[in-house]
């Protein structure tokens, strides 16, 4: 049974840092009685929790002793309240000054030096930059925008635009990392590498990179993202969205693990050495520095450095290790030095993770292990089988544990950022732990080996077929059912819940007892199970007009049964499912090859699993390749193509295809696939037409062959243009409630008053997804039942009988 760990009053400083600097960041305070009452008021807050928790935790005996300790602590957490809150207040001066000087100069004048690799995105190249003035001081830091990409470390000069941070979102998440806006970059002037120690480090990295070949593979693009830190090519092979799906993004982002995987190879080396404990300790942290500067410098690396570097300095003045301080201690100094970690989501990520392992990992670890405890001797067994069984169990325990703290304490982070949970990642980071750490210690002696080609190649050749276990391995997890969760939280009730589910565990500290162990296992599997069979079997009929910005994406959905008609226009349609409660989906019908329709699908793959994507007929062998990639990845196979009259089914829902009659290649709006909806059932009937870009002219030829008439619902064609429908088509087919999907501050102006006034004119009631989210129609006896996302108490005006 572990014993509870001591808490030190630098984890209550961190956390009364942390909050004090993300508050005065965020909101941008000003200097004045508010933003001392508020700092303090957190710092005041933290203070009486560690009051009461060292009060609960004292020994008996040492409490005569240690009285003075409790209102010392207090003290320490309430300075460090107000340091965080003065030092979030000069940090956001600072980026605003900096944001106010770069406006009023050309980027032609600055010199950008690159920080880091930058990561491929839908316009171009991304990463951070330093901005420096003809003097070289410094102006600040701006993310860049750039066509091609610009090397980690390079020197750039350049003509282009500076936009300083708005408002939104982005723009406060930005400020709250120290970024004062981004320079678009148009042309290139000039572009020169690093220089002195750093440009040869970085020389001796692209050599590596080079020889690791990593475009050709997945297994080299692994190999390079794990041993240099250059993640671009696992992202442009589609990777990323395997290593989310199973949680296992840290693998790849150096950091920790890395860390100490090179640490041990070098503790071997410089073990056999005659040199004292500290030279051998200092020149492992010089080859770790080495090594961080090598990667290009990732913040998860240099936080993992500076913490063994705490740990270090600690060992080297006589203390006795103890990993939460040590954490604690070089988090602590990470946010006193430097404010804008705070807003850093990595950074809270690796404090949030390390601080649960501490305190809860060997408990965990425990538990497994009293769960899973084999009979000590098992019938049929040898003893040195026994053994070995019983130390690969307790291993397993051990990691199963640690990772299943860390996913537990960093949810209220990543679920509300990525609205998904991975329901595979313990058992995914158990199973792929022991290839990694193959892939990385192999990959670092081939590095180490690039100047010798010859003695390179079969070291490069072993760490490549590892890494290509690895990477088949991981798409095999990422693919199984389930194995990633859309889930919409805030993190406020998240953070509430884990919270207090600490404080309970701390304070009690039971002893972890077999039988109840297995009846909580028990219900968390019987509720888990209930969840996913409501998701999966008890959809509600209805259809959906999502909210996907200035695209396309309708859900029709019953029972176990749903269809996505278009997939929006990016990312935002999982968060769209997310919201609707959607796990499978029976079919995705693609209406035509605009962006705005399809550009959604490759953020589906690994998040939502889908049978069979339906196209146009003669639109399969149009379909471009990236695209086909995606639809291959999702669903398993090619897109299937359907034809006018064929019919898709959704539960009770029918989808009959009314248009378009003749072969096309998906590239028009007139193209567009529409359907026919209908549905009936005890009474409950819905009509609809989805018309995808489809306007008037199809609309007309759609009435004028019969194939529609008088509806209930119109999912309103092309966004609500001007063109979309006549006032005769829409006296015809008489709808109650019409529907357009647009972005706000769309620049086409959708939907267009000419349109809403012919809908309203024939007496629908006119809805756009801009202004009131995601639409949701049912099926009702007396007509159509409608409900808005964003209208106040959740619901639109019902419709009560057809007109």
């Amino acid at each position: 049974m572990p014993t509870r760990p001591a808490i030190p009053v630098t984890l209550w400083c961190l956390v009364a840092v942390i909050l004090a600097e993300r508050a005065v960041l965020r909101h941008g305070m000003s200097p004045s009685f508010d933003l001392l009452v508020t700092s303090t008021g957190v710092a005041a807050g933290l203070c009486l929790a560690a009051v009461i928790i060292t009060m609960l935790f004292r020994k008996r005996r040492d409490r005569g002793r240690d009285k003075h300790h409790v209102p010392v602590a207090a003290l320490f957490v309430l300075a460090a309240g107000l340091a965080g809150a003065l030092l979030g207040w000069l940090a956001l001066v600072r980026v605003t000054s900096a944001a106010e000087a770069l406006s009023t100069s050309p980027v032609s004048a600055w010199s950008l030096e690159v920080e880091g690799d930058m990561a491929e995105g839908g316009r171009g190249w991304w990463g951070r930059a330093g901005v420096y003035g003809e003097n070289g001081a410094n102006l600040g830091t701006v993310w860049l925008s750039s066509p091609s990409r610009l090397e980690c470390g390079s020197v750039v000069s350049c003509v282009g635009r500076f936009k300083p941070n708005g408002d939104d979102e982005w723009g406060v998440s930005s400020r709250m990392q120290g970024l004062a806006g981004t320079v678009s970059v148009v042309h290139v002037i000039a572009s020169r590498e690093a220089d002195g120690p750093l440009g040869v480090v970085l020389r001796a990295r692209k050599a590596v990179l080079a020889s690791f070949s990593p475009d050709e593979s997945d297994g080299a693009a692994v190999l390079a993202g794990s041993v240099c830190g250059d993640r671009a090519p696992i992202r442009s092979r589609g990777l990323d969205g395997a290593f989310a799906t199973c949680g296992a993004s840290h693998l790849v982002a150096v950091s920790g693990g890395h860390l100490a995987i090179l640490s041990g190879a070098l503790a071997a080396l410089l073990g056999k050495t005659r040199l004292g404990p500290g030279v051998r300790g200092s020149l492992a942290l010089g080859v770790i520095v080495l090594f961080i500067v090598f990667c290009g410098a990732p913040a998860s690396a240099v936080r993992a450095g500076i913490m063994s570097c705490v740990s270090f300095g600690g060992s080297l003045v006589g203390r006795r290790s103890h990993a939460l301080s040590s954490t604690c201690a070089a988090a602590l100094a990470m946010a006193l030095l430097d404010p804008y970690v705070s807003g850093q989501l990595g950074f809270l990520l690796s404090v949030a993770s390390v601080v649960g392992i501490c305190l809860f990992g060997s408990y965990a670890s425990y538990a497994l292990d009293v769960l899973t405890r084999l009979p000590r001797h098992p019938g049929g067994c040898s003893l040195a089988l026994a053994h070995g069984l019983g130390r690969l169990r307790s291993n397993a325990c051990d990691a199963l544990g640690v990772s299943l703290v860390a996913q537990l304490f960093t949810l209220p982070l990543t679920c509300p950022t990525f609205d998904e949970v991975s329901l595979i990642a313990p058992i995914a980071n158990l199973v792929l732990a022991p290839l990694f750490a193959g892939l990385v210690s192999l990959g670092l002696g081939a590095a180490v080996l690039t100047p010798l080609p010859a003695l390179q190649s079969p070291v490069l050749a072993a760490a490549e077929g590892v890494s290509q276990a690895f990477c088949k391995v991981l798409s095999t997890l990422a693919r199984l059912p389930l194995a990633c969760m859309p889930r919409e939280a805030s993190a406020a009730p998240m953070l509430a819940v884990l919270c207090g589910a600490c404080v309970a565990l701390y304070v009690v500290w039971p002893a972890p007892r077999r039988r109840l162990l297995a009846r909580f296992v028990a219900v968390l599997a019987c509720g888990a199970v209930a969840l996913l069979l409501g998701l999966r079997f008890l959809q509600p009929a209805r259809v959906c007009v999502l909210d996907v910005g200035q695209g396309d994406a309708i859900l029709v959905a019953d029972g176990g049964a749903a269809v996505l008609v278009d997939t929006g226009p990016d990312e935002a349609i999982s968060q769209a499912l997310t919201r609707q409660g959607v796990i499978h989906l029976d079919a995705i019908v693609l209406t035509h090859l605009h962006d705005d329709h399809v550009g959604g699908m490759d953020d589906l793959v690994g998040r939502v699993a889908c049978e069979r994507v339906l196209v146009a007929k003669g639109v399969a062998e149009k379909i471009p390749a990236e695209l086909s990639a995606s639809i291959s990845r999702l669903s398993g196979r090619a897109a299937e193509e359907i034809s006018y009259g064929d019919t898709i089914r959704a539960g009770l829902f029918s989808l009959r295809v009314v248009s378009p009659t003749e072969s096309v290649d998906g590239g028009d709006n007139a193209d567009s696939l529409m359907l026919a909806v209908a549905y009936e059932h005890n009474g409950d009937e819905l009509s609809a037409l989805l018309t995808g870009d489809a306007e008037k002219d199809e609309t007309a030829a759609c009435l004028a062959r019969g194939d529609v008439g008088d509806i209930d619902f119109l999912k309103v064609g092309h966004h609500g243009s001007e063109v979309s429908l006549t006032a005769d088509e829409a006296a015809l087919l008489d709808p109650e409630v019409s529907v357009a999907s647009a972005g706000e501050g769309n620049k086409y102006g959708h939907p267009r008053k000419e349109c809403v006034d012919v809908l309203e004119a024939a007496g629908s009631v006119f809805l756009c997804t801009k202004d009131v989210g995601d639409v949701t129609v049912r099926p009702g006896a007396r007509g159509p039942t409608v409900f808005t996302e964003r209208t106040p108490g959740g619901s639109a005006a019902a419709m009560a009988s057809a007109m």
